[in-house]
């Protein structure tokens, strides 16, 4: 190991030295894994080891990213101490780190990520973990011995250094080229086609980013999933020993309530808490006159996928990755089911990025109509709401009658906020178009308020007339309504030159309106926080007649019952951020483990440390539901 080498005898070392750790990695990752009774069966088992084949070199090479730039910037006759020394330090850290990770994963079933590394920060989790001298003692031996072993392993591998270096390298990496190819490849056949057999198998890879392509395979190549195709979605669906969720946490307990009430649910995308008013929406603001209204509600998230995720199942979006690999539909629709409730469930726009087909609705989707894609977005909202209508109508005309259950999210709040042409501005001046290129904390906010509010006033009209037909009817009687929105919509408020949403986590982005008219609760503004997450749990207890204690499938809380006089944690996201709320207290986590905290305008506050009960909380949320 003395004598100098040649720049390609060195790339091959650190290319077999790299390979030979992925291989290592590789065990220790799939010693969590059901290799032998797989859930997903010998497609699980065989999907799992082709993709683990591609993912450990990708990571393992980029581990080796600093030795190859000491061979790369080295002369051309090397000598191999230092490579050795720094190839042994970051490959024998990125060990460490897995054995950690597999352990963290046998007993929570949850990797290491970016919430986990501020409780550590935090010291939360020792409140939690409690360690004996005897268990840092056993920790600091696993990491002396980790080191050692790659030391003998990188003398090993200098050892029997190949007589022809380069084409080694070359082969070396064809070889694992081929597999990460191949274990992406299948990923997205296997995505488009919602085989959750295979899709299943990634919770058990830590940091996987499978790529996925439906869109493209469907319309490219015909590979994906019909809607209306029954056959293959019960074998999607998993039983309670898949996965890793455990949801609900008891079988539930419900006796259907006589009467059983209808349930009507309109959601407007991009819902702005200050939209609820007499000029903005008129028919929603006569309802809210004879309904509870929630003013200080907070949307699960700031972007739609994590704000109609805590609205429907009751729980942080946290768990969606866990619900899409599992296809575990929300237990809402599960109990509205086994109730004999008809449901009409439409949606304005395409699902591809939300992929609530293969969550929320992923045990309903039999009932769940997307608006035609062709159609200009004004015009699905109507069609939506003109086949909501029809439904309803005929619900009311069958004999016997069932309850049911109606949801419209519509999409004309949505920037750039839609409405047929002619339709008359609620004010001026209105924006003709919106131009994103040229939105920055100096562009006046005014006209595009008004273009927002103009689309909001389009989808209340049509609100009113479903309203109206819930009156003529007699049905309100019998009828639960809620109107609220998946999230705000920001237009350079906090002066910081946010537009739109996604952006943070104050309360533009995330106080939505809340309108909940449930026949002979009477009317309340109640004073408190409200989330989310607290709809379900709501509903299955006071609608759906439900005795399970709320913890048992939500984190939710009554609506009905006063809350505490502490203010509540909440855990909000976005599509890249996680955040939790606490009071005024903003929490943004990435997904790198860098914590911010604000204050509830969304500036930095100095020298502040997250509260040790708020992030024990949030993690206590978080993994309730998990195995």
């Amino acid at each position: 190991m003395n004598a100098p080498l040649t720049r390609w005898q060195s790339l091959s070392w650190l290319s077999r030295f790299t390979l030979l750790n992925a291989l290592l990695a590789l065990v220790i990752v799939l010693s969590n894994a059901p290799l032998r009774d797989n859930p997903g069966g010998v497609l699980g088992t065989t999907y799992l080891t082709l993709a683990s084949l591609g993912h450990f070199p990708f990571y393992a090479a980029l581990v080796s990213l600093l030795p190859l730039l000491l061979v790369l910037v080295m002369r051309q006759r090397q000598r191999p101490q230092v490579l050795g020394v720094v190839a042994v330090l970051v490959h024998g850290a990125f060990i460490v780190l897995l054995l950690l990770d597999a352990r963290l994963f046998a007993l929570y079933r949850f990797h290491i990520n970016s919430l986990l590394v501020q409780l550590v920060l935090s010291g939360a989790l020792y409140d939690q973990v409690q360690l004996s001298w005897l268990d840092w003692a056993l920790a600091a031996a696993v990491v002396l011995a980790v080191f050692a072993a790659q030391a003998a392993l990188a003398w090993a591998c200098w050892r029997r250094l190949p007589a022809r270096p380069r084409r080694a390298v070359l082969s070396h990496w064809a070889i694992a080229g081929v597999f990460m190819v191949a274990g992406q490849a299948a990923t997205v056949y296997y995505d488009a086609r919602a085989l959750r057999a295979a899709v299943s198998q990634w919770s058990y890879l830590p940091w996987a980013m499978p790529i996925t392509a439906k869109r493209l395979m469907l319309s490219q190549f015909g590979v994906g999933v019909d809607d209306s195709a029954q056959g293959e979605m019960g074998a999607m669906r998993p039983g309670a020993k898949q996965g890793v969720l455990r949801y609900p946490l008891q079988p539930m307990q419900c006796t259907p309530t006589e009467p059983a009430p209808n349930v009507l649910m309109i959601v407007l995308d991009s819902l702005r808490r200050d939209a609820l008013d007499a000029t903005i929406m008129p028919n929603t603001w006569k309802l809210a006159q004879q309904s509870m209204v929630f003013p200080r509600h907070y949307s699960s998230g700031n972007s739609t996928r994590p704000g109609f995720f805590g609205l429907l199942y009751g729980v942080p979006p946290s768990y969606f990755d866990d619900m899409l690999r599992e296809q575990r539909g929300s237990v809402l629709f599960q109990v509205l089911q086994q109730q004999g409730y008809g449901l009409h469930l439409y949606v304005s726009a395409p699902l591809d990025g939300t992929e609530f087909d293969r969550t929320i609705f992923a045990n309903v989707r039999q009932h769940l109509e997307v608006a035609p894609i062709k159609l200009p977005i004004y015009e699905r909202d109507r069609h939506i709401m003109n086949a909501l209508k029809q439904d309803i109508a005929q619900e009311l005309q069958a004999k016997p009658r069932r309850p049911w259950f109606g949801l419209a999210f519509l999409d004309s709040s949505h920037a750039p906020y839609h409405f047929p042409k002619g339709y008359p501005p609620l004010a001026q001046p209105m924006a003709e178009s919106i131009s994103y290129s040229q939105l920055d904390g100096k562009q006046e906010a005014l006209p595009y308020i008004n273009r927002y509010h103009t689309g909001v006033h389009y989808a209340d009209s049509m609100i009113g007339e479903i309203l109206a037909q819930l009156r003529a009817s007699g049905a309100d009687k019998n009828t639960i309504v809620l109107i609220t929105g998946d999230h705000g919509d920001e237009f350079n408020d906090l002066k910081q030159g946010y537009w739109g949403h996604n952006g943070n986590f104050a309360d533009y982005q995330v106080v939505v309106p809340f309108v909940l008219h449930w026949p002979g609760r009477g009317t309340a503004v109640p004073t408190g926080i409200s989330a989310h997450q607290d709809l379900v749990p709501t509903l299955m207890h006071h609608a759906l007649g439900c005795s399970n204690p709320f913890g048992d499938y939500s984190t939710g809380r009554d609506l009905f019952v006063p809350p505490p006089p502490e203010p509540p944690v909440l855990l909000v996201d976005s599509w890249v951020l996680r955040g939790i709320r606490h009071g005024d207290d903003i929490y943004a986590m990435d997904h790198y483990g860098n914590l911010n905290i604000m204050d509830s305008q969304n500036r930095p506050k100095k020298d502040a440390k997250p509260d040790p009960v708020v992030m024990r909380s949030a993690f206590e949320m978080m993994t309730r539901f998990r195995k």
